[in-house]
C-alpha cells in the first residue's frame, strides 16, 4: 500500500510534510525481506554504510567518482525490493481514477495554502526583525 504525505504543523508553527507512514510500512517490509534473507539484505546495508565515507572523499572531484552511484544503485534495489517509493496513480479512464486526481488535487492545495501562509508569515517576521535591525543601526538622535 502506498501513503502520501501529510502535513501537520511542528513547533513554533512550522509546517511539516510527514512521510513517516509510508517509511513505517517500508521499515516493515524491509525487516520481512530481512527475516528472509539475513545475508543478503545485511550485505546490502552493510555496503551502503561502507560506501559513505568514499562518497564524501569523491565529491571534490566534480562527479568523477564512481562511489555514489554505485551506493545509488544498492538503495534504489533495495527500495525496489520492498516496494519502492513511488505512488502510482490508477490510469484507468473511471470513477476511481478521477475521484484519485482529485482527492490528490485537493491535498496539493491544502499543502500549497498552508506553505504560501508559511511563507508569508515568514516575511512579516523577516520584515520585522530587519527593521528592529535597522533601527539599532541609526545612530541616536540628539
Amino acid at each position: 500500500m502506498s501513503y502520501l504525505p501529510t502535513l501537520r504543523r511542528a513547533h513554533k508553527g512550522a509546517i511539516v510534510l510527514d512521510g513517516s507512514a509510508a517509511a513505517h510500512d517500508q521499515i516493515r517490509t524491509l525487516a520481512d525481506l530481512y527475516r528472509e534473507d539475513p545475508e543478503g539484505v545485511g550485505d546490502m546495508l552493510i555496503q551502503i554504510a561502507d560506501l559513505k565515507g568514499q562518497v564524501e572523499r569523491e565529491r571534490g572531484l566534480d562527479g568523477l567518482g564512481r562511489a555514489e552511484h554505485v551506493r545509488d544503485d544498492i538503495v534504489t534495489e533495495l527500495l525496489n525490493e520492498i516496494g519502492g517509493a513511488e505512488v502510482h496513480l490508477d490510469p484507468r479512464d473511471n470513477h476511481h481514477a478521477l475521484m484519485q486526481a482529485r482527492s490528490l488535487a485537493h491535498q496539493a492545495r491544502a499543502i500549497a495554502e498552508v506553505a504560501q501562509q508559511r511563507a508569508d508569515e515568514l516575511a512579516v517576521l523577516t520584515a520585522v526583525a530587519r527593521g528592529a535591525r535597522e533601527e539599532r543601526r541609526r545612530p541616536p538622535v540628539c
